[in-house]
């Protein structure tokens, strides 16, 4: 994996491919990028805080239930569309792997790092959003890398093992379609964890991805520094899973160019 900084110019010209492929022959071309989370952000707001009335315990704010499911749902969308996106890459990109003599954890890292500038982006239109609904953000928000850094990590690790699981198993991309359903609604991201009942609540403390999410939303929402019950057991769980997918992936990528 540290070879790879070898190779950051050739990934950073990946990344602009995949997003300048997305918006080719459109009229405002990336402009999109910037249009969408709005635009989508905008739908969250007028259907949670004005339809729906929906509220946080204690709290009869009409748009802060908005944000908080935004400062959640934010991560969240690129986590998922990454993985899913990542566990496609090897197989999409199989004449390179085939034909040209670098690495292939390349395909994973360079789709993940394309949906993390969708990240970014759609992170500074809801801080535009946080400042005129809310005022100046907390301070904390400088400390926002370290919940990407995290997610990066996380989200890699299960990048490199679904992507290589797609190279022996086709079926990989459509299984994880499924599961991310299930995951997101087992996941505190349309509700708080306080709607679950104590008696089942540690299934949630066992989901990586509550901890991840809580993290985002101690800086973005709460305008606090991360809970350590929260930021410990994430960093663990990131460094633990990025360390055996690593394993993982460099003992089966040796079959990738004999299989696609």
């Amino acid at each position: 994996m540290l070879a790879l900084y070898n190779y950051r110019g050739l990934i950073w010209n990946f990344v602009k491919r995949d997003i300048s492929s997305k918006y080719v022959g459109s009229l405002l071309g990336f402009y999109w990028s910037v249009i969408n989370p709005i635009i989508m952000l905008l739908v969250y707001f007028v259907v949670f805080g004005l339809f729906l009335k929906a509220r946080l315990p204690g709290n009869d704010s009409v748009w802060d239930f908005a944000l908080y499911f935004s400062a959640g749902f934010l991560p969240w969308a690129a986590f998922s569309e990454s993985v899913m996106r990542a566990s496609r890459s090897i197989v999409d990109n199989k004449n390179y792997i085939k034909k040209v003599p670098f690495p292939s954890e390349i395909f994973p890292v360079y789709t993940i790092l394309s949906e993390f500038v969708n990240l970014l982006i759609g992170l500074a239109i809801f801080m535009v959003l946080f400042v005129i609904l809310k005022g100046m953000p907390s301070i904390y928000i400088v400390l926002l890398p370290i919940g990407i850094i995290l997610q990066m990590m996380f989200t890699l690790s299960l990048s490199l093992v679904f992507s290589s699981a797609t190279v022996f198993f086709r079926d990989t991309p459509q299984i994880l379609g499924s599961l991310f359903m299930i995951w997101f609604w087992g996941t505190p991201i349309v509700y708080t964890i306080n709607v679950i009942p104590e008696s089942v609540r540690w299934i949630a403390y066992l989901n990586p991805a509550y901890y991840m999410l809580e993290i985002y939303r101690a800086m973005l929402f709460y305008g606090r520094f991360p809970e350590l019950d929260k930021l410990l057991p994430f960093l663990m769980f990131s460094i633990i899973f990025l360390f055996f997918s690593i394993i993982i992936f460099q003992k089966t990528k040796r079959g990738f160019s004999e299989l696609l």
